[in-house]
């Protein structure tokens, strides 16, 4: 009777496969993209001829999704580069102080605007993350499901610090910092800790320091902003936006700083076991040179 092979698996540092990261967050990202070239046209911040070239780069980037998500490399590749210069091309036009900047756009085409570009921004770090990702292991995940619950957790936070941006923007409340300095930075701390909550299955130490960093940002922005002495209070946030918005502001607070607790203690946690591998691997080597 022959043995027949082992089957081999293909493992990812993501809880899911990153092919389906890639898909899901290009698919979003083109959809925004859409949403924020049609307003920009009807501002009047871009031309008909522009509007038509960068629409067809959008069905390219359609398309290389879609070969991507089948594992073609050059699709990988092409996708991941037109979500950077999508990033690059966003950032550098409504996240800049200037005559089309995110709080002009705004007051011109209404809030969801901006709250489609804070979530573009996000939607394109996470493809051009999960397309390095799909480079060697593009149907690989960890099968250890122990951290989807850090996954889910930081999906639903992200949205509410975009969301809760969207209302400082609304409000005008950024502190010190401008809107674009402000609505930018909520991006950067949203986009930061999704992708230490999908690299923290494998990579723990590293995902963990990724989320700790993120949530510290999140939380340390609502000490400020909300409940030092000066700051807007949530109760003034319920009476002038309303309470739903109070209830996200809050939310996106409690769990970052839940988040921040967990990842730190994860650190610790890795630390103190890398030390005591260390120490009972010493008296081994003494034995064993004796």
């Amino acid at each position: 009777m022959r043995a027949t092979p082992a089957v081999r698996r293909t493992t990812g540092p993501f809880v899911v496969p990153a092919r389906y990261v890639l898909l899901i967050a290009g698919l979003l990202a083109i959809g925004l993209g859409s949403f924020n070239l049609l307003h920009e046209l009807h501002a009047g911040q871009v031309d008909r001829t522009y509007t038509i070239v960068v629409s067809l780069v959008g069905v390219v980037w359609l398309v290389a999704i879609l070969f991507a998500f089948l594992g073609w490399r050059l699709a990988i590749f092409a996708a991941g580069v037109l979500a950077f210069i999508e990033f690059g091309v966003i950032a550098s036009t409504h996240f800049v102080v200037g005559p089309v900047d995110i709080d002009v756009f705004w007051k011109a085409e209404g809030l969801p605007v901006a709250t489609v570009d804070m979530a573009l921004i996000a939607c394109c770090v996470l493809v051009a993350i999960s397309a390095v990702v799909c480079w060697s292991a593009p149907r690989g995940r960890n099968p250890d499901l122990a951290t989807l619950p850090i996954l889910i957790v930081a999906l639903l936070g992200s949205v509410f610090v975009i969301l809760q941006a969207t209302d400082d923007i609304h409000r005008a409340n950024f502190g010190r910092a401008n809107a674009e300095d402000g609505t930018f930075a909520a991006t950067v701390l949203a986009s930061t800790w999704l992708v230490g909550a999908l690299w923290i299955a494998q990579v723990r130490r590293t995902g963990a320091l990724l989320i700790a960093l993120a949530t510290f940002g999140v939380w340390y922005s609502f000490v400020t902003l909300h409940l030092v002495t000066g700051g807007t209070s949530v109760t003034v946030i319920a009476s002038k936006s309303g309470p739903v918005w109070a209830a996200v502001a809050a939310g996106a607070a409690i769990l970052a700083g839940a988040s921040f607790l967990l990842a730190v203690g994860l650190l610790v946690l890795s630390f103190v076991r890398r030390r005591k591998s260390g120490s009972s691997a010493a008296p081994q080597a003494v034995r064993r040179g004796a």
